[in-house]
């Protein structure tokens, strides 16, 4: 992996190739390992090194784009000389744009030593020893556990420079024997965060409750959300309706509503780089700062999220979620979705719940209506009735048709206790929750 003074070097010698032009170029190297598992058996360990490097030469307020994966001289000059003619004849932006200046950032350590060391055979370890009480209790196991260390730099022409280093391990598992199963993920910087043995009992005594499920009839139910499950929900949220472009497009349901209250006061949604419970990045791709920014403040809309792009053209102000170059068209999404804890256990949430449903987590999410941000999928490994504030059995998978503003509207508790989840960009940090406004549109027969 290429240091900071690496970089200094390479963007001073690309420098020189831009001539009377302003550039950007992003840079990402990163260097991963994969173990998979299926049937309780290790099938795969793949370790990969990759380099990504995209320069935008700008020309007045035409660009041209390129993204490479080398550093050898021949093709570095190639590509340059490509996005030098292609910001010739690119259609010219309706709005003045300029590359941001230079800027000051909040450090963060996102680096840990541990995580980047661990070996092929760590991770066979650490698998081997959940496989094994799985199997005791005649399971299988299948998932994945992935380790690695990513290098982001950021320059421009106008004297950006901005480099972080950072590791990262992600866990995904699923048990099952037949129609029983369960399900866990987790993400983090540091593997030292990661409790093993908890999560093997946690998929364990989920599992051993899936089963002999029974069938329940399509309708609006209470339900009670796993972080899982409001990790998706997050994340659904934030794509359709909280990206600036969309906002000053009138596609997002909350165009025209800052300011209006249109959840109850429990809920507040931010995206925040440096919670202390996320995986924090100190800049984004533009090379502007993150910072905290709310989304949702005691049920009151407070904004969006707006990259480089969008905030230029709608003199907005961006708030550090620019994308890659070749991701920029889509606009904004938050890097680190937190929701605001509440002040119930998972305990407290089932005991006051006199009939409902819990889901561990959805399946084959898909976006039906942006404008609504309604929703249609399934649930999957482990959906159980509550009946008098006890799980008292499992269900049969259910078909949802749900429109996230109506859910939230529903939400009556949250929990203290949180966890990180994958998102769509980064990492979201989601409580369990209760809503009384939960659709299923349909059965299954599993």
């Amino acid at each position: 992996m290429k240091d900071r003074f690496f970089w200094k070097n390479f963007i001073e010698k690309i420098s020189k190739k831009f001539t009377h032009l302003d550039f950007e170029m992003v840079a990402l190297e990163n260097k991963t390992g994969l173990t998979r598992f299926a049937e309780s058996t290790i099938h795969q360990n793949v370790e990969e090194s990759d380099l990504e490097l995209s320069f935008k030469a700008i020309n007045g307020n035409r660009m041209g784009v390129v993204k490479i994966n080398s550093l050898d001289d021949n093709v570095l000059l190639g590509s340059i000389n490509k996005a030098i003619e292609l910001s010739k004849i690119m259609p010219e932006l309706d709005y003045p744009y300029h590359c941001v200046e230079p800027q000051n950032y909040y450090p963060v350590n996102s680096f840990f030593k541990d995580t980047a060391q661990l070996s092929p055979m760590d991770r066979s370890r650490i698998i081997g020893k959940m496989v094994k009480k799985i199997n005791q209790m005649d399971y299988d196991a299948s998932g994945a556990l992935e380790n690695g260390m990513e290098t982001m730099v950021v320059a421009n022409s106008d004297g950006v420079f901005a480099f972080h280093d950072k590791t990262k391990v992600d866990f995904n598992c699923v048990i099952n024997k037949g129609n029983s199963s369960a399900y866990r993920s987790l993400i983090s910087n540091d593997i030292n965060q990661l409790d093993f043995e908890k999560i093997t009992e946690e998929l364990i005594d989920t599992a051993r409750m899936n089963v002999d499920q029974m069938e329940i009839e399509p309708g609006t139910y209470t339900a009670i959300l796993s972080p899982d499950a409001v990790a998706e929900v997050l994340s659904e949220s934030d794509y359709a309706g909280f990206d600036g472009k969309l906002i000053e497009e009138g596609k997002s349901f909350i165009a025209g509503k800052q300011g209006k209250k249109l959840f109850p006061e429990s809920i507040t949604i931010f995206d925040d780089p440096f919670h202390p419970m996320t995986m924090s990045i100190p800049f984004d791709f533009a090379g502007y700062p993150r910072q905290k920014h709310s989304l949702i403040k005691n049920g009151i809309i407070i904004g969006g999220v707006y990259d480089h792009f969008t905030a230029l053209k709608h003199q907005k102000k961006c708030t550090g979620n620019t994308l890659s170059p070749v991701n920029a068209s889509i606009g904004a999404i938050s890097f680190n979705l937190v929701m605001q804890q509440g002040e119930d256990s998972l305990e407290e949430l089932l005991k006051s719940t006199k009939y409902g449903i819990y889901i561990s987590r959805f399946h084959y999410v898909n976006l039906l209506d942006p404008m609504s941000i309604e929703l249609t999928g399934m649930t999957k490994d482990g959906t159980f009735l509550i009946e008098n504030g006890k799980l008292t059995r499992a269900i049969k998978n259910m078909r949802f048709n749900i429109s996230i503003i109506e859910l939230l509207q529903g939400v009556d508790m949250i929990s203290s206790e949180r966890h990180v989840k994958p998102g769509f960009v980064g990492p979201v940090v989601a409580p369990y929750l209760r809503t009384n406004h939960f659709t299923f549109s349909s059965k299954t027969t599993f």
